[in-house]
């Protein structure tokens, strides 16, 4: 459900729940807001972290000002939609955190800081995109209490990594 900002979201959710499942429900939604930087749709969860999602946000913006490297994130294959989306991800989200935010053969780019001056970016997918192409790791290789630092620590596919 999009609405022009999250509080207006969160106000309608409870009657949207209601009207969609027929009772008051105990669902916590997670609301996510998405700009556009240089033609790239960045998205920030409005959770506890914001702060850090948000600085993170701003370094992307920062590091997409720099010679090619914007280029190279707009050149790596896009979603089924035709757009790149760039999740403001911390090392603390788990691999679940991240597939309920996406369809069925979606493709997200997790980013995380992973030092003062640099990024780290990989595409993740779900379904059939996930299989045929080796520059996305699939969801399903990762149980979804693993964290994305964890994966960091381990990794060894396909990555890209973005200079402040």
């Amino acid at each position: 459900m999009v609405q022009p900002a999250a509080a207006e979201l969160r106000d309608v959710l409870p009657e949207i729940f209601t009207w969609y499942f027929g009772e008051d429900t105990e669902i916590e939604p997670q609301v996510h807001c998405e700009r556009e930087l240089h033609g790239v749709v960045v998205r920030v969860a409005q959770d506890a972290c914001l702060y850090e999602r948000e600085r993170l946000a701003e370094q992307l913006a920062d590091a997409l000002d720099e010679s090619g490297q914007l280029a190279r994130v707009r050149s790596e294959p896009v979603s089924g939609g035709g757009e790149v989306t760039l999740v403001c991800a911390l090392q603390s989200d788990r691999i679940g955190w991240l597939a309920a935010q996406m369809d069925d053969d979606d493709t997200l780019v997790a980013l995380l800081p992973v030092a003062e001056s640099m990024l780290w970016a990989v595409r993740f997918g779900s379904g059939a995109d996930a299989d045929r192409d080796d520059t996305v790791v699939p969801l399903a290789a990762y149980p979804g209490q693993t964290t994305l630092g964890e994966i960091i620590r381990t990794f060894a596919g396909p990555r890209q990594h973005l200079r402040i």
